[in-house]
């Protein structure tokens, strides 16, 4: 098992103890508004630390290829980048973290939900032409898009 896991605010909520080195960012502390959630993070003894500039570029874009950039939040792209950095594994059940985590060749550690097994590209495509393309509304017929996954 990896020495360092980057816990997602989710460890913390459920009260989940994990084997290893916990490791979060500021961002996911700053997340924990209840006191059970702030408890389990202070009893857990882990380490807040904020991810390089270096590694934070590198989960963006990561998250621009699949696709998945327009669903992940900022805390979730630090704690991505803080997985890269560590080469640690994630401790995560949000979904669209889990595909970029993999996309980016790192272990995940599902919390509570099952984890996903591939990656998968997030498409965008007009609900009324069908057409695909990387824009919020279709170029061709101004119809919003919706938003699909495919393997």
């Amino acid at each position: 098992m990896c020495a360092y896991i980057v816990a997602d605010a989710s460890v913390f909520i459920l009260g989940k103890r994990m084997e290893g080195e916990l490791i979060t960012v500021p961002s996911v502390e700053r997340e924990l508004k209840d006191i059970r959630s702030r408890m389990a993070l202070q009893i857990s003894n882990v380490r807040v630390e904020a991810a390089t500039k270096g590694a934070l570029s590198l989960a963006v874009e990561a998250a621009r290829e699949t696709g998945d950039i327009a669903v992940l939040s900022p805390a979730d792209l630090e704690l991505l980048a803080k997985a890269v950095e560590l080469k640690a594994m994630l401790a995560t059940d949000d979904y669209a973290m889990q595909n970029v985590a993999l996309h980016m060749g790192l272990r995940i550690l599902p919390v509570l939900q099952p984890g996903i097994k591939r990656v998968q590209k997030r498409v965008e495509r007009c609900p009324a032409c069908g057409r695909r393309h990387g824009e919020e509304v279709c170029p061709v017929c101004g119809t919003p898009n919706a938003k699909r996954k495919r393997g």
